[in-house]
């Protein structure tokens, strides 16, 4: 994300130092105002070649390179997990050794209710394999989230062991009222 807004300040930056309006730019790069003022606005979606030709036109060059996210230790501690991950747990105090000992149970919470940033500390913690074994298992009660993760599961090759649970209780509704 930091990237995107990197790219969008810089083409915004350079088009003002030359003076020049969307409209001036979009004509002399052959897109749309609309395309330009996405891309000047932080959307996340550049297609490369639109990118070397509002290069082009600006009179730039376009460098893409992948580098190396900051080094981070490869594994958080219990206590950064806990203190990331707490405000999901407005019912009971979040333990360190809820990690260990209730691992499918934080998982299911952040699954439900965590952002991406929860996710990321999980896998950091558990590792990829392990993280993904556990969302198969994992009952989610919100039909969104559950055919999110799904698919998730699916794009990684790993299999959903477990029913949910209103699937579970429907089920077992229909099968009494007959």
């Amino acid at each position: 994300m930091r990237s995107t807004l990197a790219i969008s300040r810089q083409l915004r930056n350079r088009r003002q130092q030359l003076g020049l309006s969307l409209t001036q730019l979009a004509r002399r790069a052959d897109t749309s105002v609309p395309t330009l003022s996405r891309y000047e606005n932080g959307w996340s979606r550049f297609e490369v070649a639109t990118l070397q030709k509002l290069a082009t036109a600006l009179n730039c060059d376009l460098v893409v390179r992948l580098e190396p996210r900051e080094s981070q230790r490869d594994r958080p501690s219990s206590a950064e997990v806990v203190e990331q991950l707490s405000r999901l747990f407005w019912d009971t105090r979040l333990e360190a050794s809820h990690l260990a000992e209730n691992t499918l149970w934080v998982v299911e919470r952040v699954l439900e209710f965590g952002s991406l940033d929860d996710v990321r500390i999980l896998i950091a913690l558990l590792g990829r394999a392990e993280f993904l074994s556990l969302v198969g298992d994992a009952r989610i009660e919100s039909a969104r989230t559950r055919a999110f993760w799904q698919q998730m599961l699916d794009k990684e090759g790993v299999a959903c062991t477990r029913k949910f649970s209103r699937e579970e209780a429907a089920s077992s509704w229909r099968n009494s009222s007959r």
